[in-house]
């Protein structure tokens, strides 16, 4: 699904607010409000334990010390922690103050009357953090991850983005571009198009014995590398591929999409990358496929750019300073899934203020900066400009590149149940139980009993 509305909203979010702009920013310290009123409350937060969460936890006793709010920080893998949250707002438990998840969830939340407006909050000057500019965060990434029909439920806590990694040091071998241009006919440089993402993949596919950029290989290596597990990350790759071949799942008059000849193409083109990966597709999540490009068995990949500090990473990555990073390939449209986590205020929250002075000064300048520089995405203009981060961080461009060409998923309550069901037929193509006509007639068919009565869908 491409949703054109999005499209011109990060377009005009990255030409207008995410501009690189000279002069170091100002380091800030924030105030609370006068007399620490919520010192001794204690604040409790669930998130993924992911780069960005571990950053933020490194910043948590400042914010201890300016506020006396104690904060509790619960983090896991992905699935656990949503099925914790999940778990905590259907029981009215009131076991968080915030909680940190995946943006698409938002209709499914707000539908049940899970979620607190922050629309309150943010005009209330009595609970207002007078480092905490409101200005500054950026407002198309606000919107897409966290306003429901005109009201206000929650602010990024990571605005990741997916886009393409690639081993600089393979496509700038002097004996690989001549190598390539005497096969191929065309110059090797990053793909811009499919058609030339499919053959470099081809193309970086050798044998155990053969050389590559110059160095003999001990063990087999690969074009990409997919996620192919029955798991979010297959959905969340192939919806690239579906968006930019110029289908996806509902069109702009939000009728369903899914069994349409481009969707078709996109989904046999997928399948046809499992030839240029590493055996075993079918276990790969995003995890696999940051090992695997940690490891220099893989030349190309598209991945979620909060992955890219593991493969920076000179203690745990073969290939850190070798990969470069760049907008996915184009078919008849651009395209980048965005894939945002918010933070989100339950409706029973315990302690609303002090949560939401901890969401404003986890969205502070300061704090923000920090949280970029160990791997998380902000949603700060300010931070965007910094020109430490485009000095500093090899991802910052590419991403910057990805997010003006962004797509979303719906957010509608009915996506949960959507996205299981296309993880389960697009599974089965890989692993060749069905072709992708099928698989894609299936889906068509499910999502219209699913949604019957709803369509089109106005809102997504």
């Amino acid at each position: 699904m491409r949703v054109k509305q999005w499209l011109v909203l990060l377009l005009v979010l990255c030409s207008a607010a995410i501009l690189f702009a000279g002069g170091k920013q100002e380091q800030r310290e924030a105030a609370v409000p006068e007399g620490k009123p919520y010192a001794g409350v204690t604040i409790r937060v669930i998130a993924e334990q992911q780069n960005p969460t571990l950053a933020m936890q490194k910043q948590i006793p400042k914010f201890e010390e300016l506020t006396g709010i104690k904060v509790n920080l619960e983090m896991g893998p992905m699935d656990n922690i949503v099925s914790k949250e999940i778990l905590a707002l259907e029981s009215g438990s009131g076991a968080y103050d915030l909680i940190s998840t995946p943006y698409q969830f938002l209709g499914q939340f707000v539908v049940n009357d899970y979620l607190q407006s922050i629309d309150p909050f943010l005009d209330n000057k009595d609970l207002s953090l007078e480092n905490f500019d409101r200005t500054d965060l950026i407002a198309g990434m606000v919107s897409a991850s966290g306003e429901w029909k005109g009201v206000n439920y929650g602010i990024p806590s990571n605005t990741c983005i997916m886009l393409m990694f690639y081993r600089k040091d393979f496509f700038d071998n002097a004996d690989e571009k001549i190598a390539f241009k005497e096969k191929y006919g065309y110059g090797l440089e990053p793909p811009t198009n499919w058609d030339q993402y499919r053959d470099m993949a081809e193309f970086f596919t050798r044998k155990a014995g053969a050389t590559l950029a110059g160095e003999v290989l001990k063990i087999d290596s690969y074009g990409v590398s997919i996620a192919g597990k029955r798991h979010d990350a297959m959905t969340c790759e192939w919806l690239n591929y579906a968006w930019s071949f110029g289908g996806g799942i509902f069109n702009e008059s939000g009728e369903l999409i899914m069994d349409n000849a481009r969707n078709v193409e996109a989904l046999e083109y997928f399948k046809e990358m499992v030839k240029f990966s590493p055996p075993g597709v079918s276990n790969n999540t995003w995890d696999e496929l940051t090992t695997q490009m940690q490891q220099g068995i893989v030349a190309m990949q598209i991945q979620w750019n909060d992955c890219a500090p593991s493969v920076e990473d000179a203690s745990a990555s073969k290939v850190a300073g070798k990969v470069g990073y760049a907008a996915i390939p184009q078919g008849k449209a651009p395209a980048a899934h965005y894939g945002a986590w918010t933070y989100f205020m339950p409706k029973d929250a315990p302690n609303p203020e002090a949560a939401w002075l901890f969401l404003q000064w986890v969205n502070t300048y300061e704090v923000q900066k920090a949280i970029a520089l160990e791997g998380g995405f902000p949603c700060l203009t300010s931070v965007y400009q910094d020109p430490d981060l485009s000095k500093n961080l090899p991802y910052w461009q590419g991403s910057l590149s990805a997010y003006k060409i962004s797509s979303k998923r719906p957010r509608i309550p009915e996506w949960n149940t959507m996205n299981n069901e296309m993880m389960l037929e697009l599974s089965k193509v890989i692993a060749e139980e069905q072709t992708a006509v099928q698989a894609l007639v299936n889906l068509q068919s499910k999502y219209e009993d699913l949604l019957k009565g709803q369509l089109p869908i106005t809102y997504q």
